[in-house]
Order: structure tokens, then C-alpha cells, then sequence
């Protein structure tokens, strides 16, 4: 058997660009390496391959707590026939129950799922193991191929979780937590990557996965002078390619990618950014970008996200561009994002283009503030602004939203403004913004727009 560990992953540490240096924090890491302690490593997730099915893979996930009369994982590992979900396309249903089977059930073509599959999809909570001798708590289970996020709950009195606080694996901790200090926002999932046995017809998601060369990923605090929490400042997560070089002649484009309304770890931990990037740079899809994921937290409540839009334009921007040998172009800087990043990334789209030259639209939510205009209400000069740029919009096919983002692509196309529909097999979920992501970086960032 090959036993394969994430934590097993290169950990030593990029030297930093000197317009880094102002930035607080601690010294940058590689896109994916453990910040765990060596001893709290030796309890990482086993990914082992046993050539057996469902999937020829199982992991073993382990957590100590000597005292605790109860440790639960929580995991992204309820699955489904994709074919076999009901047809969601023009209807407005928030909440869709899947079938959800288990890891053992999994069959060929199935995709991970949340039942119900909504906005707040759920996973599975199963009750670990203990080993009275070790107080090491486990749990086995047959994986198909990807990145799976998983939590641990310790001493949870409720069968819904209700009340009781999800944490990260302590052996394979999110990577800006440095033993008990955190920079900037906290993360309380931990993932899990899994390679594919093509003799169970498991996809090849190794574009997932760690590669051999990596960038960087830096938490920072930047000034917001508008900001609530924290007061006056806020975080940004920025990724620099491999071999980023402060005094390259041509200046990196940027992507300024937003999470559902969350923090800024996000899309580099669930979204497993760092390694899409880092493999996608190295077989040459993407060129070298810099890739910047706001905190869309913290901010006074606005009509639009106003008051989060304001702060991208005259503080984050600006910051980045003054530490990281970037671009200043708006020709050379897209955003996108996913649910409530999606709507911010309509805002932007809809009523001021002008900062940005490529938009990713992933599963904009129906609850946003932004509302999608009708095409009566737009006007000639936002039709024009938006023919100059490159779009894409998408979502999962069985995301209950689905109608909602084929509205919009009807909406550009009936005003005709080029735009890129990308629709998956996903749900709601980090499955699909991992596909969704991976599209729209290597079909329409920093490609020419499409003509309108």
C-alpha cells in the first residue's frame, strides 16, 4: 500500500519579496504546507491505497483528546448520482433533498452533495472511535478522488451540532494558524486530498492537488479606514506564483476573488486555492498571477455592498498594488466570487466596470442584496461598459440557484453583451467553485473579452 499524507508536503518557507515586507504577519508560506507542530503531524489524515472498492482509496482521520467523552467528524462526504437529482432549471426551490448516500455506497460518477442541497448544505456528523490507551479518537472511510473539508466537534451534547463549536484538525491546521496564534481570520475546517484509482473510474482531479512547485500564501492587515471588525483595518489572503520575482520587467495581473459572505481564508483552504493555482501555473494553463481574497466581513451594512465595494476600490486595491509588483491597470486586474462574492462581483459588473476588465460569476445567490436588473432598466452606457469586458457566469446544475444564473446569462445575452455560461455537476458547494474556478481562470481571465 502507498501511504499518503498532505502534511508529508514540502514546508520550507519562500523567501519573501522586499514590497512585502511592510505587510504584518508572520513569514509567508508555501500555497499548501502544514503549520502544525512535528508531533501533532504523526496524527494527519492516512490516505492509503488499498486497490479495493468503492473508490481504491480509504483515509483514516484521528484526533486526541484523552478527556473528552465524545468526538464527532463532520465531513463533505454525502454523495449522489447526478443524473438522478431532480431537474432544478426554472424554479426558484431553496431547499432540494438528495439522496446523500454514504463513502461506501459510492458509485461511478457520483458527486459529493449536501442533502438537503441548499445554501447551508448538510454533511454527515459520525461518532469517532476512541483508544482508551492512546485517547487518539479515529475514523475510516473509503474516499473517491478530490479535496474533501472536515471538522471535528469534541463533547457535543446536540444531535444537530447546534450550540457546539467545529474545529480544524489540529495535525493539518489551516495555513495561518502558527500552534495557538492565528493571523488574521479563523478557519475551522481542515481538507483532505485523495488521488484517483482510474480502476474504480475515479475522476483525475490531480490539478487538486500538491504539486511540486509552490507559490505563496500571506495573511495581512491592510488599512480600512471604514472598517467595523476589526476597527480601522481588515485581512486580505494573498497568493504570489512560484518564483514571484518583486522586479520582474511586466508586472503580474491580479484576481480579486471573493468568498459567500465569509472570510478571507476561505477560498485558499476550502476552495484549495493555493494548490489549483500552483498547478495550473506549472503545467502552463495560467500565466503567473497574483491572487488576492478579501475579508467581505467586518464592514457597515450598505445597500448593494456598497460599503465593501468602496473599501475593495480606495483601500485594498491600492494597498495591493503598492506592496506587490502588480499591475495598475484595469486591464489587468478581474474578480470573481462565489454566492455572496458573486453578488459583489455583480455590483461591480452591473454598476461600475470600470475597475476591473474580467468577471467570474459563480452561483450568485438569490438571497443577495444584489438584485439582478431586468433588461428593461438597463441603461445604453451599462450595455456598452459591459461588452468591453470578459464574463463568465455559472453554477452547479443541481444548485437550487440554478435558475437564477441562467437568468443572468438571458439577461446579457438579450441585451448582447458576450458572456461565457459555465454549468457544472455540484450543488452549492465547494465541489463545484473549485471547477467553477478553474474555468474561469483558464477560459476567461486575462483572455481577450468576448465581443459584444
Amino acid at each position: 500500500m502507498t501511504l499518503i499524507g498532505l502534511c508529508a508536503l514540502a514546508a520550507s518557507v519562500l523567501s519573501l519579496a522586499p514590497q512585502d515586507a511592510s505587510a504584518s504577519g508572520p513569514a509567508a508560506r508555501p500555497a499548501r504546507s502544514s503549520s502544525a507542530p512535528a508531533a501533532a503531524t504523526a496524527l494527519a489524515p492516512q490516505v492509503v491505497h488499498t486497490g479495493t472498492g468503492p473508490t481504491g482509496y480509504r483515509v483514516t482521520f484521528r484526533f486526541k483528546a484523552p478527556t473528552a467523552t465524545s468526538v464527532q467528524i463532520k465531513g463533505e462526504w454525502y454523495f449522489a448520482n447526478p443524473y438522478e437529482l431532480s431537474s432544478l432549471a426554472g424554479t426558484s426551490t431553496s431547499t432540494v433533498q438528495t439522496p446523500g448516500t454514504t463513502p461506501a455506497q459510492w458509485q461511478p460518477g457520483d458527486i459529493p452533495i449536501g442533502s438537503p442541497n441548499s445554501s447551508a448544505a448538510n454533511w454527515p456528523v459520525t461518532t469517532m472511535t476512541e483508544d482508551k490507551h492512546t485517547g487518539v479518537w479515529s475514523y475510516t472511510t473509503p474516499l473517491p478522488s478530490g479535496v474533501f473539508n472536515y471538522g471535528f466537534f469534541v463533547d457535543c451534547g446536540s444531535a444537530t451540532q447546534s450550540g457546539c463549536t467545529e474545529v480544524s484538525d489540529p495535525a493539518d491546521p489551516p495555513w495561518n494558524q502558527h500552534g495557538s496564534r492565528t493571523t488574521g481570520s479563523v478557519e475551522s475546517v481542515s481538507q483532505v486530498y485523495v488521488p484517483s484509482d482510474p480502476a474504480f473510474r475515479t475522476a483525475d482531479l490531480a490539478w487538486q492537488g500538491p504539486s511540486k512547485q509552490h507559490g505563496t500564501l500571506r495573511d495581512v492587515t491592510y488599512p480600512a479606514p471604514t472598517s467595523i471588525t476589526p476597527a480601522g483595518e481588515n485581512y486580505l489572503a494573498v497568493y504570489t506564483p512560484p518564483g514571484y520575482d518583486p522586479k520582474r520587467a511586466k508586472p503580474y495581473p491580479t484576481v480579486y476573488l471573493n468568498s459567500g459572505g465569509s472570510n478571507e481564508m476561505d477560498w485558499s483552504t476550502q476552495g484549495d486555492l493555493g494548490n489549483i493555482l500552483d498547478q495550473l501555473i506549472g503545467t502552463g494553463e495560467i500565466q503567473p498571477m497574483v491572487v488576492v481574497m478579501p475579508n467581505t466581513e467586518g464592514f457597515p451594512a450598505s445597500d448593494s455592498y456598497a460599503s465593501f465595494d468602496a473599501d475593495l476600490v480606495a483601500s485594498a486595491i491600492p494597498y495591493v498594488e503598492s506592496h506587490y509588483r502588480v499591475s495598475t491597470s484595469a486591464g489587468q486586474r478581474a474578480i470573481g466570487g462565489l454566492g455572496y462574492g458573486a453578488s459583489i462581483t455583480n455590483s461591480f459588473l452591473f454598476d461600475d466596470p470600470a475597475h476591473f476588465a474580467y468577471y467570474g460569476v459563480m452561483s450568485p445567490g438569490i438571497n443577495g442584496d444584489f438584485t439582478l436588473p431586468d433588461t428593461a432598466s438597463l441603461t445604453a452606457g451599462q450595455i456598452a461598459a459591459m461588452k468591453k469586458v470578459g464574463i463568465m457566469v455559472g453554477g452547479g446544475w443541481q444548485d437550487p440557484s440554478h435558475y437564477y444564473h441562467a437568468g443572468e446569462v438571458n439577461t446579457l445575452t438579450q441585451v448582447g453583451v458576450g458572456v461565457s455560461p459555465d454549468y457544472v455537476n455540484g450543488g452549492h458547494s465547494w465541489y463545484a467553485w473549485r471547477l467553477l474556478v478553474r474555468d474561469f481562470l483558464t477560459r476567461v481571465a486575462f483572455f481577450p473579452p468576448l465581443a459584444g
